[in-house]
């Protein structure tokens, strides 16, 4: 459609037939040459809130010209007439896709009787009668097709503005799930460190203030993971601030480290493909690791031995969060033992959807995810991606 922004040409290469052709009448030749001028004036976007004001007014100088025309006709419109008939149909176009139905309906309905009386300018002299009811009829499918024209762009404007919504709404769900998982790992170490810190505080007050320490730098982890949140629904919205990149597999040795200082030291950690992993892929085991580990602090006991494994199988990269029960028991006393069982997190009222929303995750990059308790016991969340 863009092509017919050139009013200016159109103008122009009217006013030359004009010349070289025998002058129509005033009554003719204006209100084309207002017509093209106004279908020039609608592409500025400034001007389209006057779209239907504009297409209404042009529609009804029409055909008030053409009815004096009719009274007294004199040379036929020829090309003049033609040019008006598609600058008509073209405002017609685009009232129906931008205007709002309410506007939109009476501007084409006047511009229609407009468009459909500049086919009575054709003939010499013109018809009345049954044929002027005839041509009339057989000029307004023009007006007919110009108005299903404009109500397809119509449709693909709305489509595109619908995915354009659908796609943030569904960045924003990620976004939100992401904040879930990373602060919730957080936030599930500081009540960790706060009950170890409470065991530690008359016993070992070196070691309580260690705790507090890690609840500070967990606390300010949040806050972090909130913060860059917040950017990047601020850039969504088409702010210029940048986002920081999600954490990946580099960022998997300080996850794991934080997890074994907040009561779970008996955890080992292998990381070996061979191969550079995709960004989205690094970012999926990451928070994989993140909800495996977060689930292991909710529903394991305090000291169970955890183990995390990235590896090359056969062309694709495996990820395995596994934990035992057994590990609390070897190198503890009795006392320690029980102070670890007491480094629990409170019982959730309700499941979380955190493996729900990874699976789809990663059904989406083309892996496939499963978890369950494991055949000795305990837990193991695995994830292939191709």
């Amino acid at each position: 459609m863009r092509f017919l922004a050139g009013g200016p040409a159109v103008a122009g290469a009217l006013a030359l037939t004009l010349v070289l052709r025998p002058l129509p009448s005033p009554l003719v030749a204006v209100p084309a040459l207002l017509t093209v001028a106004a279908m020039s004036l609608v592409w500025w976007p400034k001007a389209r809130p006057l779209l239907p004001a504009i297409t209404a007014t042009t529609g009804a100088a029409g055909a008030m010209c053409t009815l004096v025309w009719l009274a007294d006709p004199g040379i036929p419109g020829g090309p003049s007439t033609w040019v008006h008939t598609v600058a008509v149909l073209t405002l017609i176009t685009l009232t129906v896709r931008w205007s709002a139905v309410r506007q939109a309906a009476p501007a084409v309905g006047v511009a229609a009787i407009s468009e459909a009386l500049l086919g009575l300018q054709i003939t010499q002299p013109p018809p009345s009668g049954l044929d002027a009811v005839a041509l009339t009829l057989f000029w307004s499918i023009g007006t007919a097709g110009a108005v299903g024209l404009g109500a397809y762009l119509r449709i693909l404007d709305r489509r595109r503005v619908d995915a354009v919504t659908q796609a943030r709404r569904t960045q924003r769900l990620q976004l939100a799930r992401d904040l879930h998982d990373f602060v919730a790992h957080d936030v599930s170490a500081i009540v960790i460190q706060a009950q170890a810190a409470q065991i530690l505080l008359d016993r070992d007050p070196a070691e309580a203030a260690a705790a507090l320490r890690a609840i500070e730098e967990d606390g300010a982890r949040a806050l972090a993971s909130m913060d860059r949140t917040v950017r990047m629904l601020r850039e969504l919205e088409g702010d210029s601030a940048s986002a920081e990149p999600l954490p990946g597999l580099d960022d998997l040795p300080d996850l794991v480290r934080r997890f074994a200082d907040a009561g779970f030291p008996d955890t080992e950690m292998r990381v070996g493909p061979s191969g550079p992993v995709p960004r989205e892929v690094g970012t999926t085991i990451y928070r994989i690791v993140v909800e495996a580990l977060t689930n292991v602090r909710k529903h394991a006991p305090a000291g169970s031995s955890v183990t995390i494994q990235v590896s090359d199988e056969t062309g694709a990269v495996v990820v395995t969060v596994a934990d035992r029960a057994d590990g609390q028991a070897h190198g503890h006393t009795h006392g320690q033992a029980r102070d670890q069982a007491l480094l629990r997190l409170p019982s959730a009222e309700r499941a979380g959807v955190g493996l729900v929303g990874l699976a789809e995750r990663v059904q989406a990059l083309g892996g496939e995810f499963a978890s369950g308790p494991a055949a000795g016991g305990g837990w193991v969340v695995k994830a292939v991606f191709p």
